[in-house]
């Protein structure tokens, strides 16, 4: 049986390194958030509740590779 303390530096270590990994590639917090918002290319190009179309298009332009289809 695997030690119990061996287990949870085990469990310590890939919470250490899914932590690095998404504050490494932030990109991919908003491909997910934006992938279960809605599939179409309306919503994900629609400003969300309480942000202008103005700053969301700015908000867009920091992200080219997640909104490429909202840019053209």
């Amino acid at each position: 049986m695997v030690n119990k303390k061996i287990l949870s530096y085990i469990i310590l270590g890939l919470l250490i390194v899914i932590l690095l990994v998404l504050t490494i590639f932030p990109q991919v917090i908003y491909a997910v958030k934006d992938s279960t918002t809605g599939n179409s290319v309306e919503d994900t190009c629609n400003p969300p509740e309480g942000m202008t179309i103005k700053e969301w298009t700015t908000h867009m332009s920091h992200h080219p590779n997640i909104y490429s289809k909202c840019l053209e």
